[in-house]
């Protein structure tokens, strides 16, 4: 069963001093608090209220964040891998410069979040709702025919470089060479 009590924090030390404890952030309410450039890494923060709360260059790796409250956060410059962000409230959050890399989002609203100048890498956005978001001059390796409501403007893609062929070639090369030097021997 859930544990239905909510522990309101009122410091980013009370945060670190309880995740030094236990790594549990579930349901804790850490709405807008200055969490700016905090590590939070392999945790559990289900139901966790982070609304209005500044997490600007912060590092959410490995964690989940399912049901999470990131309305009207600031985002910008954080880095988020590896998390589930399901079914999250991200509605005008400020994402801007942010970094996301295997990301569930999937049910995720993002109505009048700001990601500009993002990059969005194997992110499932599906179900996602991204009604009024900004995506100017962002990059985003995304599969938007999935998401509920895709961004007005698509992003652009991530294009690879252009030596990555000759790379890809010059290492088959080099196999099917050492494979006849082999046979040779």
């Amino acid at each position: 069963m859930e544990n239905a009590i909510t522990k309101k924090f009122e410091s980013r030390e009370q945060i670190l001093e309880s995740l030094q404890e236990k790594r549990d952030l579930a349901g804790a309410d850490m709405s807008g608090l200055d969490l700016s450039g905090i590590k939070l890494m392999g945790l559990n923060m289900k139901r966790a209220d982070l609304h209005d709360s500044n997490l600007a260059n912060a590092t959410l790796a490995f964690a989940d964040m399912t049901n999470v409250n990131l309305a009207n956060a600031r985002l910008e410059g954080a880095r988020i891998g590896g998390a589930s962000l399901r079914s999250a409230n991200l509605r005008g959050a400020h994402m801007q410069a942010a970094k996301l890399a295997a990301v569930d989002m999937h049910d995720t609203d993002l109505t009048g979040a700001d990601l500009s100048k993002s990059r969005l890498i194997a992110v499932d956005v599906t179900g996602a709702d991204f009604t009024n978001a900004r995506t100017t001059d962002a990059t985003m390796l995304v599969e938007w025919k999935d998401a509920k409501v895709q961004p007005a403007d698509l992003p652009e893609p991530i294009e690879p470089p252009p030596w990555l062929p000759f790379v890809f070639v010059g290492i088959v090369g080099l196999v099917v060479l050492l494979l006849l030097r082999r046979r040779k021997s």
